[in-house]
């Protein structure tokens, strides 16, 4: 049993050596380890001209869009197009029924032509003493007056069994088809033009000083937030509603935007702050949900919380946290800590976007 007991106790003397020696080793290991230093990028702040961008909701709406309705009730005799067709300003795209109409129309010509015969055999009797006054009496006593103005109203009423075009663009909307009976309160279809978009959006009174005629706005689709589009104010509704909003209304300028009538749509609109610290957008990163600006100080990154006034496309405006002249990190500041060593690189390149 002692020789047992013995043996046992060597070995656990022998395992708790070799693992006092592996620790040292470790660390003597870890103190061996030299951190290099991280290379950023740095540049000097000052206050500048700065433009925030206030965001607003809008409404796409086509400006060139028609219900077309006929004007007779009648029974849909032809329909000459479909739904999303590209129609041509007076195109034809529906008929009524007109047998009758045309009908008309032969009978007034025949009218027409026995008074002209009577008015030609009177004027005769007159010679070439008729005067101005006698002239226009023997059209009436003929019936040329009368007879003409049949045929005026009988072609009138045969046009306006023809639906046609207003103006070029897409139909929309033609639920119709040929043999159903409409009235003139019935909707024939719509005719839109695509390439002529307004944007409706309102603004809140304190911000009605930032808007003005003639203003360019930008104008992201929700389809695609990458593009940017151009629009520009065209009007703006002299009265504030209950809600203390004024109603704006603003022309797309961009082709080929693949938006549509109802679209909904962020409208930007860029209010001027001057004096203020602006910095690259790069430059704050956050740090447990708070924004944070590194600054540069004898080669160490120091840590700074900011808060920002106002934000455009690639810049903040800062307004607390930064002094003028601070050395600001914009770049590989990912994964700086504070008070971590830094390789700074200064650059020229300004901040600010007007």
């Amino acid at each position: 049993m002692n020789l047992k007991f013995y043996f046992i106790l060597i070995l656990i003397i022998y395992m708790f050596s070799k693992c006092k020696n592996n620790e040292i080793v470790n660390n003597e290991d870890y103190n061996d380890i030299s951190y290099d230093t991280i290379k950023v990028l740095t540049k000097k702040i000052d206050v500048n001209y700065f433009n925030k961008k206030i965001l607003f909701n809008g409404k796409i709406n086509y400006s060139l869009k028609s219900d077309l309705r006929f004007t007779q009730n009648n029974i849909i005799s032809s329909i000459k197009t479909s739904v999303g067709e590209i129609v041509k300003y007076n195109q034809v795209l529906g008929l009524l029924e007109n047998k009758i109409l045309e009908n008309s129309i032969e009978k007034a010509k025949i009218e027409l032509q026995k008074a002209k015969y009577k008015f030609e055999e009177e004027k005769i009797n007159f010679g070439n003493n008729i005067t101005k006054s006698s002239f226009e009496n023997l059209k009436i006593r003929s019936g040329l007056f009368e007879a003409q103005n049949n045929l005026d109203r009988a072609q009138i009423e045969y046009n306006q069994t023809i639906l046609k075009a207003p103006f070029s663009g897409i139909i929309a909307n033609l639920e119709k088809k040929e043999g159903d009976f409409i009235t003139t309160a019935d909707v024939f279809c719509t005719l839109i033009n695509p390439n002529k978009l307004e944007v409706f959006f309102s603004v809140l009174e304190n911000e009605f000083q930032f808007v003005s005629i003639g203003q360019e706005i930008e104008i992201l689709s929700f389809v695609n937030n990458d593009e940017s589009l151009k629009g520009r104010i065209t009007e703006i509704n002299p009265l504030v509603d209950k809600n203390g909003l004024i109603k704006i209304k603003a022309k797309v300028l961009s082709k080929e935007t693949n938006l549509l009538d109802g679209m909904n749509v962020k409208v930007l609109i860029n209010k001027p702050l001057k004096d203020v610290i602006v910095i690259p957008k790069e430059a704050l990163v956050l740090r447990s949900n708070r924004q944070v600006v590194f600054t540069l100080e004898k080669g160490l990154a120091k840590w700074n919380y900011v808060e920002v006034a106002g934000e455009n496309n690639n810049s903040y405006a800062i307004k607390k946290g930064l002094k003028v002249s601070d050395t600001i990190i914009v770049s590989g500041n990912l994964n700086l800590s504070h008070d971590a060593k830094v390789n700074a690189t200064f650059i020229e390149k300004e901040v600010y976007i007007k």
